[in-house]
């Protein structure tokens, strides 16, 4: 095939996740050949706004430049957050390659030495960490933070907040650890349910490009990815809804956990049924 044109996010968490794509592809067709075409986003460029405003019904603010760069054939693929995908993608266009899941728990960062009782003023962007915080963190106030991994760190060190909520995932893949002045607070999805498909790095793109692009797929993640996608659909949710779905493999089994506003359903069935698993657990949602 000819170079491959991959779109991606400017930022640096972003980078990151399109080298791992970019590995895992190679990895598969050692003689690809590709180029990175960087682009920023209108979430990328609108912080001060929450992601909810932005949004439309489902239009993902971080996603739906890169699909009009696909079809007008600038870019070949964009690789995404797959927690950062639209509902519905657009006509033509489909997840043709899915990476092994890191990390799909968030964590309270604090700086060094602070403990969460004492955190009176916690940063996110997401209604779901709001309202998760609001029961784990009861004592605490929310408040909006916008912008990348690093401003959203440098604005806890500069004592804006007294913490942040950031994915585990993505502090791994950016190497920021407690030794770099923080104290962490894995929260687990007992406490925290995971935004659907959390810690997952997706590549969209044309069918046609599915057999080039599918090597770099980890079909254990593609299930827990369909089947947490499969959830939001279900409900038409996105970003502008306190929604959460997390899925797990047990055996030849998927178990699925979900939140919808206050409602929270769950159930397992097989790795086969895991579509239908996604609906009848989206209907206890619904009420």
């Amino acid at each position: 095939m000819h170079k491959l044109r991959i779109g991606t996010r400017k930022s640096q968490l972003s980078r990151k996740q399109t080298d791992m794509a970019i590995a895992a592809l190679q990895q598969a067709h050692p003689e690809l050949d590709v180029e990175i075409i960087p682009f920023q986003t209108r979430g990328d460029t609108i912080l001060d706004k929450p992601l909810w405003e932005l949004s439309n019904k489902g239009k993902g603010v971080f996603a739906s430049e890169f699909e009009e760069m696909i079809l007008r054939d600038e870019i070949d693929i964009a690789i995404h957050s797959g927690k950062d995908l639209p509902i519905f993608l657009a006509e033509g266009l489909e997840i043709i390659g899915v990476l092994k899941r890191d990390d799909p728990r968030d964590v309270l960062v604090m700086p060094k030495g602070r403990k969460p009782e004492e955190c009176k003023i916690i940063g996110t962007g997401s209604l779901r960490r709001q309202q998760c915080a609001a029961e784990v963190f009861p004592w605490a106030e929310c408040k909006l933070i916008r912008g990348n991994i690093h401003t959203r760190l440098k604005k806890l060190k500069n004592g804006c907040f007294d913490a942040i909520i950031l994915a585990k995932a993505g502090l791994d893949r950016m190497g920021i650890t407690e030794e770099d002045g923080y104290t962490f607070r894995i929260l687990s999805p007992e406490e925290f349910l995971p935004a659907a498909c959390q810690g997952i790095v997706v590549a969209e793109g044309k069918p046609a490009l599915a057999d080039s692009v599918g090597g770099m797929t980890d079909e254990e993640t593609r299930y827990l990815f369909e089947t947490e996608r499969e959830v939001l659909m279900q409900l038409n949710a996105d970003c502008s809804e306190p929604a959460a779905a997390f899925a797990e493999l047990e055996g030849e089994n998927i178990r699925l956990r979900a939140m919808y506003g206050k409602q929270f359903s769950e159930g397992t069935a097989p790795i086969a049924d895991r579509l239908k698993l996604a609906a009848e657990v989206a209907r206890g949602l619904k009420g």
